[in-house]
């Protein structure tokens, strides 16, 4: 049925139809729905998204209101007839391109478009062929969002892009921003990526573990899978199956920071060995083989779920874990986790430097001109590199009383510093920190043939360092460390190491915009040492295999230059007009139309813009519901209050 017919000025790019709305809804559900219509001469068909709906009535043009509204207060007053009959609806349309029905693909329009033409609303199907791909190295996001219409039309995002290109995820609290943000680490997780998280809040700790509200004792979608003796089997030779290749493969146990990866094969320690945690993997990996897979909501009533987790099951079932899928991630492990910081000792292969930088950082205070001559020497003269934290610190506290007189202007600060960074390390460790060796991590986790080679996700729970220097301090140890050995070479993308994606969640306070004032007037050392190594990793770390996902709910207050080199944006509600300036600077791509949806769309809705979708039109997507378990939940304690007593 048409919708519409075309009216008035075209052009390549953009075109407007007339529509009825006789009950008044049409012109809310046409916003931003997707329209088609044929091209008379070959049949071919034009596809076209709505950006805007308005109405106009051209009898009541402005003379004419002006005449009622200054009436002489008889008490005449607009015709309502008038206003009703003659209202006409007018849909703005940008045009997407010509959609080549054998090729599946869309091409571009080189020739205007002629009035006259009824449009039509765009089918799922070929909605879904617009914005999906088949293909396992593509991220299954969600839904085309169009109001008032549920599609059955996936959003998929190339992976590639996402970690060589870098991508960032914007959005106000409670819009959703986490969960789209965990959509993406555990699709990545599951296709081969390698992702280093920096998790301030612990939101993203339970990567590997299933939703425990969904797959616990007593839920209704355990007792359907723990009751179906084949599947147990399945899964019963899965878990063998990944024991025998840790015995017999490259996974080794690395340090004490995660104890769930000293023993991979003990079920009792490997939480990922649990039958919930392996039905989990299966489910991700069943929806990469099969888009039609994907659940959207696993909260969804069992009766409307039951359909499509029966086919899911049957599919498991079937899986040939040697042929179906790549080996190299049949049996990895899904994630580690730190509770660390940096450890402070000469690096082999860096200069004396970095060290100096990682003291700064976490005293929290900058060295001067004249006092970093003095600390370069004593680091470059020290003879044993493998102190501790506190040894080397005490190393240079001996240095300076030894070689400096008390009136020398250097001693009294030089003091103060190495006695506060001593200080930040103790108070670390009695939160439960541990130093970690940075230059042994890089090497486990990036190189092909490492310790961690195997591990998808390395994960840095942030919420107990104590502030944001010492977590500023991590970041630049560890991104200027993995920079440092992919720009020299020493580490190659596709030879002796894997490409390797950094995630910032928060990154407003990771590597913020704004200069900090220490108690030097400058900017603070930690937030300059943060800041360049993200920008470092997003002007240069493409080509090198390094990428970002820079993820915020204040996207103004996250560096500009860092944000600015990421092409691919997934945008939920931003209302602050700061934000909304930020964002319409670093994202060329997005129309004023997409800047105002972005102030009311719905929460769980994004509008996605930038090179990792399959064509580059920007797009509202209803974003699935995440697979993992929430690291932290949102906190309700009036609502618990008044549960205790009901």
């Amino acid at each position: 049925m048409a919708l519409g017919v075309i009216f008035g000025e075209t052009s390549t790019r953009e075109f407007s139809f007339l529509f009825g709305d006789a009950d008044g809804q049409r012109q809310n559900q046409l916003k931003f729905a997707y329209v088609e219509f044929d091209l008379q001469e070959d049949g071919s068909r034009i596809v076209a998204r709505v950006v805007d709906v308005n109405t106009e009535n051209p009898l009541l043009a402005k003379d004419t209101a002006k005449f009622y509204s200054e009436g002489d207060g008889s008490g005449i007053r607009f015709p309502d007839m008038m206003s009703r009959r003659f209202t006409l609806y007018q849909a703005k349309c940008e045009v997407v391109g010509l959609y080549n029905g054998e090729t599946k693909k869309i091409e571009l329009l080189t020739h205007p478009i002629k009035p006259g033409q009824e449009v039509k609303e765009l089918s799922d199907e070929v909605l879904s062929q617009l914005y999906s791909a088949d293909e396992a190295w593509h991220v299954h996001l969600g839904y085309v969002e169009i109001p008032g219409r549920k599609t059955h039309a996936q959003v998929s995002l190339n992976a590639d892009s996402i970690i060589t290109m870098h991508a960032c995820v914007f959005g106000m609290t409670g819009m959703g921003k986490t969960t789209t943000t965990a959509v993406l680490l555990e699709d990545l997780m599951f296709r081969g990526a390698k992702t280093i998280v920096f998790d301030p809040h612990s939101d993203y700790c339970n990567l590997n573990r299933i939703r425990q509200d969904v797959y616990n004792d007593s839920s209704e979608i355990s007792q359907i899978i723990d009751n179906d003796t084949d599947l147990i089997d399945k899964i019963s030779e899965y878990r063998e199956k990944i024991k025998s290749d840790v015995q017999q493969g490259p996974i080794a146990p690395w340090n004490n920071f995660d104890s769930s990866f000293n023993n991979l094969a003990d079920i009792t320690i490997n939480e990922e060995l649990e039958t919930a945690n392996l039905f989990y993997r299966l489910l991700n990996f069943c929806a990469i083989r099969d888009r039609s897979l994907m659940i959207d909501d696993l909260t969804k009533a069992t009766e409307e779920l039951k359909p499509q987790l029966n086919q899911l099951i049957e599919k498991i079932k079937q899986l040939n874990f040697q042929n179906e899928l790549p080996q190299g991630l049949v049996s990895r492990k899904l994630t580690i986790k730190f509770n660390a910081f940096p450890t402070l000792r000469l690096y082999a292969g860096k200069s004396p430097y970095f060290t100096m930088r990682l003291i700064e950082a976490i005293a929290g205070e900058g060295f001067s001109v004249a006092q970093e001559g003095h600390v370069i020497r004593w680091l470059s003269g020290s003879i044993n590199s493998n102190q501790s934290d506190t040894e080397l610190l005490r190393f240079l506290r001996k240095c300076i009383t030894n070689n400096l007189r008390e009136d020398n202007s250097s001693r009294t600060p030089l003091l103060r510093i190495v006695d506060r960074a001593i200080r930040t390390i103790e108070s670390l460790v009695r939160r439960g920190c541990a130093s970690l060796d940075i230059s042994s991590f890089i090497s486990a986790f990036c190189k092909t043939k490492g310790k961690l080679s195997e591990v998808a996700t390395a994960i840095f729970d942030l919420s107990d360092l104590e502030n944001d220097h010492a977590r500023r301090a991590l970041i630049y140890a560890v991104m200027e460390f993995a920079f440092d050995e992919y720009k020299s070479k020493r580490f190659v993308m596709g030879d002796n190491a894997h490409p390797v994606l950094f995630a910032l969640e928060e990154a407003r306070t990771l590597i913020p915009r704004q200069d900090e004032s220490s108690s030097t007037g400058e900017m603070h050392p930690a937030t300059r040492a943060a800041r360049l190594a993200a920008r470092q990793i997003a002007t240069e770390g493409r080509k090198m295999g390094l990428g970002m996902l820079v993820i915020s709910q204040k996207p103004a207050s996250v560096d500009q230059l860092t944000v600015s080199q990421a092409n691919t944006l997934v945008l939920h509600r931003v209302v602050n007009p700061d934000d909304q300036a930020y964002i319409r600077n670093v994202g060329e791509s997005l129309s004023n139309e997409d800047l105002e949806a972005l102030k009311t769309v719905e929460a769980g809705v994004a509008i996605v813009t930038g090179d990792a979708l399959k064509i580059r039109m920007s797009t509202l997507v209803k974003v699935r519901d995440r697979y993992s378990e929430p690291g932290t939940k949102k906190p309700s304690p009036i609502a618990n209050l008044w549960r205790d007593n009901s």
